[in-house]
């Protein structure tokens, strides 16, 4: 009996100087880390107050400088205006050509009747039904005679794109004699700040006067166009001025992950709020080396514990190294020997037939595993297979025309990048149709949008006919525009096709009745890569102008 209570009290006092060891040496180095993580996580805190502070700022005074200068130009102009309206047309793409961010631009005059409209290229566009004489920008400029800046909104004549527009009054002497206005996409001015700031792991969100969204940055949980809300105005009411020191605050609700953000919010000279939102998680990036110095110091403590607990472990007898070397053994795929368990404490006895019967369990539910997991694997193989077509399929589609079985802008900008480099690495030419449905909008005014779908896939089917070389590239960027691409195709070859397209068009005798022939024509524009083109566009716009030439020769016809 002696001999059991000796052995209780062995194992009492080994338990209680392992605890004593490690609380005594693992405690304080736990204890000093924790004060030395939370010293830089404060550190780290105050940094990224003072970095939302002052990229906050700057980005503000970044956008009001963008918004100055556009409107600085659009002023410049209205006072030319004033003093020589016949100035207007070549002044407004001039200043289009100078104001790369401008999308498009127009003149009204002092009843809000559109004079003039033109596009990025300088091109002329139709004016809007009815003029902008009932538009708000409009009343307001004629109100206030002085600029005003819009909030965001998008609106069919800038087709999907978001925009904001700048408007200045037009004024002879004092008297109000018209107005202009520039529609500007708001990626012009957001989407490099946004980029920028993104790397540095800090969030973009600008908000306009009426709470809406003018861009959010991806890792928001806003989007463009969207009521920013309760949300959205708590942050504009907290915003401050960009020449004083921004609050920085912990809000939740911004990002899309649900985790809290830290954010400043600057208000801008023309009322919108720019807003900053920094993840809470990057606070942890700095604490990793002391965390990691942390653990290098609770290793070297372990491991001396360890080996002060293992040369303790050394001094249990046989019976404790028999059964560990059984495990040890058992590990390895052995079992544990009835027979020898004679020489272990009665306290172990029950310990290692569990340990065996267990064993025994634990072998027979592995192989089952094994099996499953095989049969699994061969499933999951099967559905990667299968998935992985799939995202091959969307990416095709994602590039194609829906309509008409075309590339769609995404895919044209794909190839035509694509075709222009290759042609420049290999010089072999490279010519451009572009071609433009003669009357459409006449077609779809007398048979439906329904028709004119059909309308548009028969002209396709048509032009594809045309083509000489399976490698030839036709895309529908827009509209009742196509454009086709020909890698090495001469001017001379392309001149040719674009004769055939123009037959063929008149062979697939599409009834129009709004047309002078009766029927769905074609105008063709070539042009073929020459040394003065420093870059895909350029081709282009040499293609839209002979296009003009070919409308101008009467249509149903192609130029060079």
């Amino acid at each position: 009996m002696q001999s059991g209570e000796d052995a209780s009290g062995t194992w009492s006092m080994r338990h209680r100087l392992a605890l004593g060891l490690a609380l005594a040496t693992l405690l304080p180095v736990l204890l000093f880390g924790a004060a030395l993580l939370w010293s830089q996580w404060r550190d780290s805190r105050d940094t990224l107050m003072l970095r939302l502070d002052a990229n906050a700022r700057l980005n503000a005074g970044v956008i009001d400088d963008y918004l100055d200068a556009q409107q600085a130009g659009l002023d410049l102009l209205a006072d030319q205006m004033a003093m020589d309206l016949s100035r207007a047309k070549p002044d407004l793409a001039k200043l289009l050509y100078l104001y790369p961010g401008m999308l498009r631009a127009l003149h009204a005059d002092a009843d809000g009747n559109v004079t003039l409209v033109r596009d990025a290229r300088g091109r002329a566009l139709a004016p809007p039904d009815g003029g902008v004489g009932g538009e708000a920008w409009f009343r307001w400029v004629r109100a206030q005679s002085r600029i005003h800046v819009s909030g965001v909104h998008r609106q069919q004549a800038f087709g999907d794109e978001a925009v904001v527009t700048i408007s200045a009054p037009v004024l002879r002497g004092n008297v109000f004699d018209g107005a202009l206005q520039a529609a500007i996409p708001v990626e012009r001015f957001t989407r490099l700040l946004s980029q920028s700031l993104a790397r540095r792991d800090l969030q973009l969100l600008l908000l306009d006067t009426d709470n809406r969204v003018i861009h959010a940055a991806p890792a928001l949980d806003f989007s463009v166009l969207d009521d920013a809300g309760p949300l959205g105005r708590q942050l504009r009411a907290q915003a401050r001025p960009s020449d004083r020191e921004v609050q920085v605050r912990r809000m939740s609700g911004l990002l899309h992950d649900g985790d809290e953000a830290y954010v400043a919010a600057v208000r801008l000279q023309h009322g919108w709020t720019l807003v900053l939102a920094a993840p809470g998680a990057i606070l942890w990036a700095p604490l990793w080396p002391r965390l990691l110095l942390l653990l290098v110091l609770l290793g070297a403590s372990t491991i001396g514990v360890g080996a002060v607990i293992w040369w303790q472990r050394r001094m249990l007898g046989d019976s404790l190294g028999y059964l560990l070397a059984s495990l040890r053994g058992y590990a390895l795929g052995g079992r544990i020997d009835a027979s020898a368990n004679a020489r272990l404490p009665d306290e172990l006895l029950p310990l290692a037939e569990g340990i065996g019967e267990l064993g025994a369990r634990m072998n027979a539910a592995f192989d089952e595993l094994n099996k499953v997991l095989e049969e699994r694997e061969q499933v999951i193989a099967a559905r990667t297979d299968s998935l992985r077509r799939a995202v091959a399929e969307l990416d095709r589609i994602s590039r194609t025309d829906a309509l008409t079985g075309c590339l769609n802008y995404r895919g044209f900008v794909e190839a035509g990048q694509r075709l222009w480099a290759e042609a420049h690495e290999s010089g072999k030419p490279l010519s451009v149709l572009a071609l433009d449905i003669d009357h459409f909008k006449r077609y779809n005014d007398l048979y439906g949008h329904a028709e004119g779908d059909s309308a548009l896939r028969r002209f396709a089917g048509a032009v594809r006919s045309a083509l000489l070389h399976s490698d030839d590239v036709l895309a529908r960027p827009g509209g009742e525009e196509f454009t086709v691409l020909l890698p090495a195709t001469t001017h001379a070859q392309a001149m040719h096709v674009a004769k055939r397209v123009c037959q063929r068009v008149r062979d697939a005798d599409i009834a129009h009745a709004g047309s002078p022939k009766g029927r769905i024509t074609v105008s063709v524009g070539v042009a073929t890569l020459s040394a003065v083109d420093t870059e895909l566009e350029d081709l282009l716009k040499r293609a839209d102008a002979a296009l003009y030439r070919a409308k101008d020769a009467g249509r149903d016809t192609f130029s060079d």
